[in-house]
């Protein structure tokens, strides 16, 4: 079954968690604990400065290289110990719209509310979230479960990020062909179902994330 995508703005805040989260998790994405390690909760992005182990100037590369967007414009808010929560928000924003970092970030500043921002520029909820896939898809490859071709050539072909970093997950530890385990995801099983018929510990696969946006079932192709 293909990704779904709805045409409106809808539920976009669900999307603004992982993209802030992402900041925080970039940090540690080559730990072998990553896979068992929870996404902040949206309480804890509110001092999000706090949490994250990196520097304004890696966290204003890592955003400018992800979203193409002012890397001394990104600095610049950091410093001003602007919340990464919108910091993040309105990089992606800017990617999207075409407009710069700081003009997205100004009406952030005005007091409009993302969904407003979101609206202003006639950013719609697919366009974000193949956004948040991208970054799904970055944090899956840096943990070395699925080379990022093989990673970006199932993306195209449908497959969720979520199913994708699974299937990896089980392939690497059972030394199988991702495809091959992808294979085995019916609507009828669960990854964990999956994980076990491959002899691979099924708390290796992460549960869904009750905070971040469903990811559509099943993951085999339409």
């Amino acid at each position: 079954m293909k990704r779904s995508t709805r045409k409106n703005i809808v539920g976009i805040t669900l999307g603004v968690l992982i993209v802030g989260g992402s900041i925080g998790s970039l940090a540690h994405a080559h730990e072998p604990s990553s896979h068992n390690t929870p996404p902040p909760a949206q309480g804890q992005m509110d001092s999000a400065h706090a949490n994250v182990q990196m520097s304004s100037e890696e966290i204003a590369k890592h955003l400018s290289e992800m979203f193409n967007v002012s890397e001394t414009e990104v600095k610049q808010a950091i410093d001003a110990k602007k919340d990464l929560f919108d910091v993040g928000q309105a990089a992606m924003f800017a990617k999207i719209s075409g407009k710069s970092f700081n003009d997205v970030m100004a009406m952030r500043d005005s007091g409009k509310t993302w969904e407003q921002i979101g609206d202003a520029l006639n950013i719609m909820e697919d366009d974000v979230q193949r956004e948040l896939d991208k970054i799904e898809i970055m944090h899956i490859t840096m943990r070395g479960d699925v080379d990022e071709k093989t990673a970006n050539v199932l993306y195209e072909e449908g497959y969720a990020p979520r199913d994708i970093d699974a299937a990896g997950i089980i392939a690497k530890a059972s030394g199988k062909d991702v495809r091959e385990v992808l294979e085995r995801k019916t609507m009828k099983n669960s990854w964990k179902d999956v994980a076990k018929a491959f002899g691979v510990d099924p708390a290796l696969v992460k549960p869904e994330r009750p905070d971040g946006p469903p990811a559509p079932h099943p993951s085999t192709k339409e």
